[in-house]
């Protein structure tokens, strides 16, 4: 090409183009030519100095032709001795075409030979392979679906009974690409039940039953089934409850499945507490402190190790060395039972602090108010330890009503105004219709009888305390 623009500039068709391009009058020298997409730049030297010449793909063409008629008009006869050679070069040609041609054919026939047997060999395989291509492709005729507002692929693998890992591979997208009104997509023939049928075919069927815990889930993962194949082969509903016993018809055989190791220890970290540790492991708090026994509740050394075993828990709680603490509820469980005294020798305690004075909020000998002299009397002559208020002392011990009451029971009573229904007042049942106790109203400890109308028509019930 850069040949060809150079001829045509040097034998001066270039310059017979006076309408297109500024000739020079001069002899001239080319120094550059540049080809780029659209143009072609020639850099020339003219008179000193360097010029440059823009040339168009239609200006081009018109160069080329002009050139390729000179050229015509230029042209020799050919002298008898040129035409000699041709002739001779013509024939040598021809010879050598003929030889090509022959061992080409000698090398056809071997190979026609060779490629019979190889033909006999691959009939047979391909034969099977149409008849499996074609029976694939009828098993995979896809028809096409627009997408409709408010479609989802999820909703469309529904609509069609179709698995959405087979719709997304089919129309090489993923699950989480987003659809289009307007869209088509691939939806393959075959659906959930079909498929499931063609396995109970091919497969031999086996029964399974119901074991405790066990899930469709579950089965299904240990036959390495899918679920609508079970619920198919079983006619179950969409959300069937399994019962333990229950014989559900299988296909192969179970997989043995790896178990999960169950941790035994556990490291605390910062920020746990004994509640969140046992829940994590299925623990009861106590089942934590039997296999903990140094644990400390209120406050947990980050990084130390706990013996988290359930079956070990177990097998303490089993045991004989291991005794089970009685469980009382709220405020009640820190008193702790203590030596038992009669009832005799509760009242004479009782009866030693008569006349002592009425303070409220005291419980020593001297002062007392109500609730803070039963208290300090079951203490010292009982070794019972209860409340220190009348109205958590009135939900201790054992009910009594006002006909079964023996000495040293301890009565309550709702000595309000406007009795609101809450005990507010206690003392100590000596017997015969009477009782002792620290009286706000007479400012000292006394004893009362219970059928005194103030007294008889506020009393609520009794407590005995063993």
């Amino acid at each position: 090409m850069f040949k060809r623009i150079y001829t045509i500039l040097f034998t001066g068709t270039l310059l017979s183009m006076q309408p297109i391009f500024a000739t020079p009058q001069k002899s001239t020298n080319i120094k550059k030519i540049i080809q780029k997409k659209d143009k072609i730049i020639v850099i020339i030297h003219e008179n000193g100095k360097d010029r440059e010449l823009t040339l168009t793909k239609e200006a081009l063409d018109i160069l080329l032709n002009r050139s390729k008629k000179s050229a015509q008009t230029q042209k020799k006869p050919l002298s008898p001795n040129d035409t000699a050679k041709k002739e001779s070069i013509k024939k040598e040609k021809k010879v050598t075409q003929k030889s090509v041609k022959n061992r080409l054919k000698t090398e056809k026939i071997v190979k026609k030979t060779s490629k019979k047997d190889k033909k006999k060999k691959v009939a047979s395989t391909k034969s099977n392979k149409k008849q499996l291509s074609s029976q694939n492709k009828k098993s995979q005729k896809l028809r096409q679906y627009t997408v409709k507002k408010g479609d989802t692929l999820f909703s469309i693998a529904l609509k069609y009974k179709v698995s959405l890992t087979n719709l997304t591979q089919i129309n090489n997208i993923n699950s989480n690409t987003i659809i289009h009104p307007g869209d088509t997509l691939k939806i393959p023939s075959t659906n959930f039940i079909e498929s499931a049928k063609k396995e109970v075919a091919n497969n031999k069927k086996s029964v399974y039953r119901v074991k405790a815990g066990d899930t469709l889930y579950s089965i299904a993962k240990k036959y390495n089934m899918k679920i609508e194949t079970l619920k198919k082969l079983n006619n179950l509903k969409p959300h069937p409850k399994l019962k333990a016993g229950m014989e559900l018809t299988v296909i192969g055989k179970p997989i043995e499945l790896k178990k999960r190791k169950i941790p035994t220890k556990h490291i605390v970290k910062r920020g746990e507490t004994i509640w969140m540790i046992a829940r994590k492991y299925n623990l009861t708090i106590q089942q934590l402190r039997l296999l903990n026994p140094k644990i400390r509740t209120h406050s947990l050394r980050v990084g130390a190790v706990l013996n988290v075993s359930k079956k070990a828990a177990i097998k303490l709680a089993k045991s004989k060395k291991y005794k089970r603490r009685s469980r009382l509820s709220g405020v009640l469980a820190r008193y702790k039972r203590r030596s038992r005294g009669s009832a005799r020798d509760v009242v004479a305690y009782a009866k030693r602090f008569l006349g002592s004075r009425y303070v409220w909020g005291a419980s020593r000998p001297g002062a007392f108010d109500c609730s803070g002299f039963t208290q300090y009397v079951m203490r010292h002559a009982k070794g019972r330890s209860i409340p220190r208020v009348s109205r958590r002392q009135a939900y201790y011990g054992r009910y009594v009503s006002r006909r079964n009451l023996r000495a040293g029971d301890l009565v309550f009573f709702d000595t309000s105004r406007r009795r609101r229904g809450y005990v507010n007042h206690v003392g100590i049942y000596i017997g015969n219709g009477k009782f002792i106790h620290a009286s706000s109203g007479k400012h000292r400890v006394v004893i009362t009888s219970l059928n005194k109308p103030f007294y008889r028509q506020r009393f609520m019930w009794g407590r005995r305390i063993n």
